[in-house]
């Protein structure tokens, strides 16, 4: 179970954080993953491959063996035992970008080069 969460996790960040964010990015793209999730490792890959979720996963690119799937593996495996340190996110976005879902939520902060979210009301 573990190892696939690893492997699902590692996978969404490869494709959520280009190969040119920093680590604290994708740490905090972990924690809305893991946050989505409930903190359970059994519930990761269902949300990562829930439909309309993650882009990425609608036309999936190969994943090239590298630095940047290596560091993938390394911050999911880290993350997965990790606190939360975004105040509870469970959405972010491309800095470039303005989805239509942000009048609904409440601006975290930016790590890396993504803005990070949760709803309204939701503590």
């Amino acid at each position: 179970m573990i190892e696939a969460a690893v492997l699902c996790l590692a996978l969404n960040l490869y494709h959520e954080g280009d190969k040119t964010e920093p680590l604290t990015g994708l740490f905090a793209i972990a924690q809305v993953t893991l946050n989505r999730a409930h903190r359970d490792p059994a519930k990761v890959c269902e949300v990562v491959q829930a439909y309309k979720q993650f882009s990425w996963t609608l036309s999936p690119p190969k994943v090239e063996d590298g630095p940047a799937w290596q560091r993938a593996q390394e911050v999911a495996r880290l993350s997965l035992s990790m606190q939360d340190f975004t105040g509870g996110a469970t959405h972010f976005h491309a800095l470039y970008v303005n989805p239509y879902w942000r009048s609904d939520m409440v601006i975290l902060g930016q790590w890396g080069s993504h803005i990070f979210y949760k709803a309204k009301g939701r503590r």
